[in-house]
C-alpha cells in the first residue's frame, strides 16, 4: 500500500501573468473612456493652457470679443513718476470692476462675466 499523496501543482505564474494582462487592459479601457468623454463634452475645445497652443476657434473668439488691453512696461526707458502714475491709472478699470460684487467670495466673483472671459 502506498500512501503518497500526487503532488500538488503551483498554478501562481500563471495567475500573476493573468492579473498582469487583466490590469493593463482594464487601464486601457478607462484611459480610452475618459478621452471619448472629454472630447465629446467639449472640454478639450477650452484646454489650451499653453499661450502658443493652437487653440479652436471658439476659445479665440471668446477671447477676441472680450479681451481688455493689458497694460505693459515698456521694454525699454526708465520708470519714473509719469509711467507709474499711468500704471495706477490703468489698474483702475479692473479694481472697479472687482469692486462691484458685494461678496468677493461668493461664486459670482467667478463667473465669465466678472473674469472678462
Amino acid at each position: 500500500m502506498n500512501n503518497e499523496e500526487p503532488e500538488k501543482k503551483n498554478y501562481g505564474g500563471r495567475n500573476l501573468i493573468v492579473l498582469g494582462v487583466g490590469s493593463i487592459l482594464i487601464a486601457l479601457v478607462t484611459s480610452l473612456v475618459s478621452l471619448y468623454v472629454y472630447h465629446k463634452s467639449g472640454d478639450i475645445y477650452l484646454d489650451c493652457s499653453l499661450p502658443d497652443a493652437d487653440c479652436p476657434s471658439a476659445r479665440a473668439n471668446s477671447e477676441e470679443n472680450n479681451r481688455e488691453e493689458f497694460y505693459t512696461f515698456s521694454d525699454n526707458g526708465t520708470i519714473d513718476k509719469k509711467v507709474l502714475d499711468e500704471y495706477l491709472k490703468e489698474l483702475d478699470s479692473p479694481i472697479n470692476r472687482i469692486n462691484k460684487f458685494d461678496n468677493l467670495f461668493d461664486g459670482k466673483s467667478l463667473s465669465d462675466e466678472s473674469l472678462g472671459i
